[in-house]
């Protein structure tokens, strides 16, 4: 099962280039459509219990605020959804890198953020999948949580899976101080798949 071989440091490895691969690609189309340098550190792979998705968000302070916007994507065999983690604290500086005035209302910075988890996951998603050669079919995003702590974010919220591989990227722009995490959570009915796509492409 994927459960054992996704610990193996070959699986591990793939898994991290294919991902870096993808983000890089996004980064590249949101730094030109935003003239600004985007910094992407490496893809951190984890296999999960449901229970612990919410580890994935050390990243933030405890009492720091944050929105979270989910976005499913689907495939033969495969489905999943990726979770986009932004600081609210910086939402002023992530509308002044869209390009928008400041003082945006609270429907505005929606707007905007569901504007860019489109710009950030549906790339991300479909140029990690076409290395694998899977075919795709992406939801639109939608608000999964709006000014919540970290601990407070998935509380209550079930799962349907008993286990996750989420592949946790991190976004950074040059002179803005924007905290935007991207999670990938692939279901636990994907992994007969991925293991096949990874032993083709590691035979």
């Amino acid at each position: 099962m994927i459960a054992e071989a996704a610990l193996q440091e070959d699986y591990r490895d793939c898994l991290q280039e294919l991902s870096n691969i993808a983000i890089g690609r996004t980064a590249d189309k949101v730094a030109r459509r935003f003239s600004t340098s985007v910094q992407m550190p490496v893809p951190r792979v984890h296999l999960l219990q449901a229970a612990d998705v919410s580890m994935l968000l050390s990243a933030f302070d405890g009492s720091e605020l944050i929105t979270a916007l989910a976005q499913p994507f689907f495939g033969a065999g495969i489905s999943g959804e990726a979770l986009l983690l932004v600081s609210d604290a910086t939402l002023s500086d992530l509308s002044q890198l869209m390009g928008y005035p400041a003082g945006a209302s609270e429907e505005e910075q929606l707007e905007q953020l569901l504007e860019m988890t489109s710009l950030l996951t549906g790339p991300c998603i479909h140029t990690l999948l076409q290395q694998l050669e899977i075919d795709e079919l992406i939801g639109h995003p939608r608000l999964l949580a709006r000014h919540t702590r970290r601990g407070e974010m998935l509380s209550g919220r079930h799962f349907s899976w008993a286990r996750t591989l989420a592949i946790e990227l991190n976004y950074g722009f040059e002179d803005y101080a924007i905290r935007c995490d991207l999670i990938l959570l692939f279901h636990e009915q994907a992994f007969p798949l991925l293991r096949h796509k990874l032993d083709l492409l590691l035979s």
